[in-house]
């Protein structure tokens, strides 16, 4: 009998010892999974933290550009958007700012626009690309690749035989024949090289809507295409002479004595490419979180602003300058204000697009 008890408790004993192993096991497996939960949880705070902040940089981008909007009917460097913007700090979190006029430079989406080739564009276009050393003859690939139809330009073939593909962006050598939506897209187009894009990216945009040319921030290089002959050389002294004294507007442009060679039909065509203002930014936005020191955590996004005429705003100025006139015993005063309401077109401020980035984009 002693024995048998003796056993028994043994067999006892290596339950209770399995038991406690198992539960040591289990336990180690739900704390590990809980610690699992709680980093992720943690790690899913943060980056909507992040999120956050990026929204909020977003509401202060359109903020500022409406404020500066307020000020006056044109866009330059010496406007509040165009100077640096110092970070905003909350806690352990900051929130940077840069804006980027799209206006400043060749929008390649406005060489193809409702259906149409604008062809004063398209030479602008080219005009650029020689100021920069590049083939006038990417101006015509980037028009076929956003074209509607499939022949070259001016009918030079079967553009799926004419263009061969540098990247897998089409298939079977079809083009998108649709809008860019990003300036990296020419790494797909037939003689734009990494070299050729790099040389590129500082004068082009890629806005999905139709911007005309600031000639308030152009480049040199820019405002040098819009006539042949000239170097960026040239507009040098045009660029000095706009930190001084803004253009108020495109009649200005055309009394500066080295565009006076330009007649009135090649004023005509190129007016419509240009403005005093600007129709569209780019907002880059870093957020960082530096909560945990030596863990400091960022994202970035690049947020599409528009800053468009509205016709409903412009009715409205109109029957406000209306009313003013009516309402306003001095005659002589009320025709000024009513007047300078209505040449002050309303804008729509709105954001077009955002994109987020686990890096910093170039910008």
């Amino acid at each position: 009998m002693s024995m048998t008890a003796h056993s028994q408790r043994g067999v006892a004993l290596l339950t209770i010892l399995l038991l406690v192993v198992s539960i040591t096991v289990v336990a180690g497996a739900m704390l590990a999974s809980q610690k699992i939960a709680i980093r992720r949880s943690g790690l899913l705070f943060d980056q909507d933290q992040l999120l956050q902040d990026i929204d909020a940089g977003q509401q202060l981008a359109v903020t500022l550009i409406r404020a500066d909007n307020k000020l006056n009917d044109t866009d330059s460097e010496q406007d509040i958007w165009a100077q640096p913007i110092p970070p905003y700090a909350l806690d352990n979190h900051s929130i940077n700012i840069e804006l980027r006029d799209e206006a400043s430079r060749f929008n390649i989406n406005n060489l193809y626009q409702n259906g149409a080739v604008n062809t004063a564009a398209l030479m602008v276009f080219q005009r650029l690309l020689t100021q920069l050393n590049l083939e006038p003859d990417i101006a015509i690939a980037v028009l076929d690749y956003q074209d509607a139809d499939g022949e070259v330009y001016q009918d030079g073939g079967d553009e799926s035989v004419v263009y061969s593909q540098q990247r897998s962006g089409a298939v079977e050598g079809i083009l998108p024949n649709q809008p860019f939506i990003s300036i990296d897209q020419l790494q797909d187009v037939r003689g734009v090289s990494a070299e050729v894009l790099a040389a590129l990216r500082p004068y082009l945009s890629a806005v999905p809507y139709y911007v005309p040319i600031n000639v308030n921030t152009a480049s040199p290089e820019l405002l040098a295409s819009l006539m042949d002959g000239v170097t960026s050389e040239q507009m040098r002294g045009l660029t000095e002479m706009r930190r001084k004294q803004v253009l108020p507007s495109i009649d200005e442009l055309w009394q500066l004595p080295i565009l006076g060679g330009l007649n009135e039909e090649q004023r005509a065509a190129l007016t419509p490419l240009l403005a005093v203002d600007s129709q569209a930014f780019t907002a880059l936005i870093t957020a960082t979180d530096s909560a945990n020191t030596g863990q400091t955590k960022q994202r970035f996004a690049t947020v599409l602003i528009s800053k468009t005429t509205t016709d409903d705003g412009e009715a409205k100025n109109s029957s406000d300058a209306n009313n003013n006139t009516s309402n306003n015993d001095n005659g002589n005063d009320a025709n000024s204000i009513g007047n300078d309401n209505k040449s002050k077109k309303a804008k729509s401020i709105k954001v077009i697009t955002q994109r987020l980035w686990a890096f910093r984009p170039s910008f």
